[in-house]
């Protein structure tokens, strides 16, 4: 899932989906999920970040991937 532009909300329902099913022990159809998501800054508009990073610690998105426009990054450390 590549959410450029559009944000995480069109992909929430499917990770919820397969939250759930996992929950109830329901059929797996949706195999790994990988989400590349960016926004400006993760102290401000990085939305759902515990769900996110929840999801991610109980394998639901298997591979998560995120990154911040409006960071400067030097060496390795961002700055502010």
């Amino acid at each position: 899932m590549v959410g450029p532009g559009a944000g995480i909300a069109p992909f929430r329902g499917f990770v919820e989906e397969k939250g759930h099913l996992s929950k109830v022990g329901g059929n797996n159809v949706w195999g790994e999920m990988t989400l590349f998501f960016g926004c400006k800054a993760r102290n401000w508009d990085y939305l759902y970040k515990e769900e996110l990073l929840s999801y991610h610690e109980n394998k639901v998105i298997e591979n998560y991937h995120v990154a911040f426009s409006r960071e400067q990054v030097l060496f390795g450390v961002s700055i502010f």
